[in-house]
C-alpha cells in the first residue's frame, strides 16, 4: 500500500512567553494603561470589564478574548458587581497567521471555552505543584520554571493552539460604540495626526468641542492616564516604530518635534528602560 504524505508548513511560531497567569479583580479595579513590543491575550473567566486597546473599546464578559498586538496600548477598569476573573499570557511569536490577530476580540463557542478551559487547568495544575496554592506568587509561576523546557514547549503548544484556532476569524466581537468611545477614538485620531508637533490639552478640548476637564476625565476613564502622557506614549511608539525601520536617532527626534537628540534620548530612555540607539 502506498501511503501519502503531507508536508506541514509552519503558521506559527511561539518564540517566547512573557507572562502567564489568573488573577481575580474587584469591581471599580483599573489598571493603567501599558504597551510592550510582545502579544498580550487577555480571556476573561468570569465577571465583566472594559477593556481599552488604543482607540478601540470593548465590554467584555465571561467567554470572550482580546488580543493584544505588539505597542498596542491597553488597559482595563472592573465593571461587574461580582469582580473579574482574568486569565493572562502573553508571548513573542512570528508566521503568517501574526497579521490576522491584530486588532482582534472574539467570543468563545463551546470548542474554544473548551480549550481554555484545558489551558487554564494546566495553568492550575503547574501553580499546585509549586506553591501549594499559594496564590500570592502566582504571577511568577514563569520564573520557578524557566528552566523546564518540556513545561515551556507545552505551554507554547496551548498557545499555538489557540491562535490556531481562532486565526479564521469566526465570532469576532464587534466594538463597544458611544458618544463617549467615539470622542476618545477621535482624540486619538487627532493625535496621531499631530504626531509630529506639539497638542495642549486646552487645544486638543477644543478641536473635540469639550471642556478640558472632561477631556481630562474620558482618558482617566478609557486610557487610565493624562492626555500628555498619552500624547507622549504615542510619540515614543512612532519613534519605535521609525527607528525599526532604520531612522537614525536625530531624525527622529527631529521628525517629532523634540527640542534636542539629548532630550529625545532621555525621553524614550526614561518610558521604554531602552537607549534608542540600541533600537
Amino acid at each position: 500500500m502506498a501511503w501519502l504524505s503531507f508536508e506541514i508548513k509552519e503558521q506559527v511560531r511561539i518564540e517566547k512567553v512573557h507572562s502567564f497567569f489568573k488573577l481575580h479583580f474587584d469591581k471599580g479595579h483599573n489598571f493603567a494603561g501599558e504597551m510592550h513590543d510582545f502579544w498580550e491575550v487577555v480571556y476573561v473567566v468570569d465577571g465583566e470589564v472594559i477593556i481599552s486597546a488604543d482607540e478601540n473599546i470593548h465590554n467584555f464578559k465571561s467567554g470572550d478574548i482580546i488580543f493584544h498586538k505588539p505597542l498596542e496600548l491597553h488597559k482595563f477598569n472592573v465593571v461587574g458587581d461580582e469582580g473579574v476573573t482574568l486569565f493572562v499570557f502573553s508571548f513573542s511569536m512570528s508566521g503568517e497567521i501574526c497579521k490576522k490577530l491584530e486588532r482582534k476580540a472574539y467570543h468563545l463557542d463551546k470548542y474554544g471555552r473548551s480549550m481554555m478551559k484545558s489551558f487554564i487547568e494546566f495553568y492550575e495544575y503547574e501553580c499546585e505543584k509549586i506553591f501549594e496554592q499559594d496564590s500570592r506568587r502566582i504571577v511568577h509561576l514563569l520564573s520557578y520554571l524557566a528552566d523546564d523546557s518540556v513545561f515551556l514547549q507545552t505551554l507554547a503548544t496551548h498557545i499555538s493552539h489557540i491562535v490556531l484556532a481562532l486565526s479564521n476569524g469566526a465570532n469576532t466581537l464587534s466594538k463597544t460604540k458611544t458618544h463617549e468611545t467615539e470622542l476618545f477614538k477621535r482624540a486619538l485620531e487627532v493625535m496621531n495626526e499631530r504626531v509630529a508637533g506639539q497638542l495642549s490639552v486646552s487645544e486638543l478640548a477644543a478641536i473635540l468641542n469639550i471642556s478640558a476637564s472632561s477631556l481630562k476625565r474620558l482618558f482617566d476613564k478609557y486610557a487610565g492616564m493624562s492626555v500628555h502622557k498619552y500624547f507622549l506614549t504615542i510619540k515614543i511608539k512612532t519613534a519605535t516604530l521609525l527607528l525599526k525601520e532604520g531612522m537614525s536617532v536625530s531624525e527622529v527626534s527631529d521628525v517629532l518635534g523634540f527640542s534636542s537628540q539629548g532630550y529625545f534620548s532621555a525621553t524614550y530612555k526614561r518610558e521604554t528602560g531602552n537607549n534608542p540607539s540600541q533600537i
